[in-house]
């Protein structure tokens, strides 16, 4: 609505309605948005007519997020496959900006994919 009416879109920082005002790829904000979304978002999203919160994976991600996003995916791991699939992908996010579904996927050894269960939840 606040872009309809100054007629552009204000900066994706912008605290509360800015594009990125729900975002998190720190780690620790990451960790903590998915133990208790209240401790970095003091209103939901949606009050502000934001769909949800984004965890974004990138360098700066942490094992929770990436782990978050695998079982989202319908992957489980141990703490050791985990700790594997994540140095391989801290390596990829130092070489590349976006990382999507399909570039963890391929960070998966085999054995992981094979034991894939049906998604959780499919997000954009």
């Amino acid at each position: 609505m606040l872009g309809q009416i100054i007629t552009f879109r204000p900066s994706p920082n912008k605290a509360v309605v800015g594009d990125n005002a729900f975002a998190h790829e720190s780690g620790i904000h990451q960790h903590g948005m998915l133990a208790n979304p209240l401790c970095y978002e003091i209103m939901t999203p949606q009050l502000v007519g934001v769909s949800k919160t984004y965890l974004v994976l990138g360098k700066h991600s942490g094992r929770a997020a990436l782990r978050h996003r695998l079982e989202q995916l319908g992957f489980t791991a141990s703490r050791e496959e985990l700790q594997q699939v994540y140095y391989r992908f801290v390596a990829l996010a130092d070489r590349k900006k976006n990382i999507y579904d399909q570039d963890l996927i391929g960070l998966l050894p085999d054995n992981i994919r094979e034991r894939r269960n049906v998604a959780v939840e499919d997000q954009d």
